[in-house]
């Protein structure tokens, strides 16, 4: 991947439905206590939210440096283009399942979430205390951002089948910096929603969760996914397009 992963943008972008199911209570409860906390100007109050979204994202992106270069590794081993396009063929199947879980219409990709259980068991007992930034005294702000960059970091971790899918695109992006910048887009896109809700509350939270925003968001993802098998396959070639299908920019 040697130029900005737009795809990977877009399906943060696309994921409010999940994410929102996945993450929107913890979003709602970190809004409410950066704005209960009366010692903050509006600046610091934007910083401790920066903070935890900038904790969650960079989170993200350690774990695309890891598998990156793991896969990297394991490429060069083997037989590239094969592994390459199976790995992105499953990137895409698991892309449809998300989407069609996003549109509340099938929620078998729910069994990837519970596997993250294995290491979600391990981090829990700390997140537990710290996953949702707390209100210090006034002469601990800078320990304050730095609580809500730990609880975000934290955050990222939990089990999500979204990121597990892009996790799997990440792994054979080439490299471990590929594979950083692929979750880095990917976590740059699905900022905004967590952030209005944060700023918003239950308000934003109800709006972008409707059902039909949902099935709107949902059925893209899937539409995303079936032209990334499509163009994988050669059924369909369509170069220009290539930035916005998950394997497409790889291919010959």
């Amino acid at each position: 991947m040697s130029s900005f992963p737009v795809s990977a943008l877009i399906i943060g972008l696309w994921s409010v439905g999940h994410c929102l199911a996945m993450c929107g209570g913890l979003a709602i409860a970190a809004g409410q206590t950066n704005r209960q906390n009366l010692n903050n100007t509006g600046v610091q109050r934007g910083l401790e939210l920066f903070a935890w979204q900038a904790g969650r994202v960079l989170s993200y992106v350690a774990m695309g440096f890891l598998v990156g270069a793991f896969g990297s590794f394991f490429l060069s081993q083997s037989s590239v283009s094969l592994i390459r396009d199976a790995a992105f063929i499953a990137a895409n199947l698991i892309l449809i399942a998300l989407g069609l879980h996003v549109a509340q219409l099938w929620s078998g990709v729910v069994q990837l979430e519970r596997m993250g259980q294995l290491v979600w068991k391990f981090i829990s007992p700390l997140a537990t205390a710290t996953l949702v930034p707390q209100t210090p005294q006034r002469r601990h702000r800078f320990k304050q951002l730095t609580n809500a960059l730990r609880a975000g970091a934290i955050w990222g971790w939990l089990p999500c089948g979204l990121v597990y899918s892009m996790l799997v695109t990440a792994s054979v992006s080439g490299s471990a910096t590929n594979g950083a910048l692929w979750m880095l887009a990917f976590g740059l896109g699905t900022v905004p929603a967590l952030w209005l809700t944060a700023m918003a509350s239950h308000a934003a939270a109800s709006t972008l969760s409707h059902p039909m925003v949902r099935r709107v968001a949902g059925l893209l993802i899937v539409a995303f996914g079936v032209w990334g098998l499509l163009r994988i396959t050669h059924i369909v070639t369509v170069d220009w397009f290539d930035a916005f299908c998950i394997g497409g920019a790889h291919l010959p």
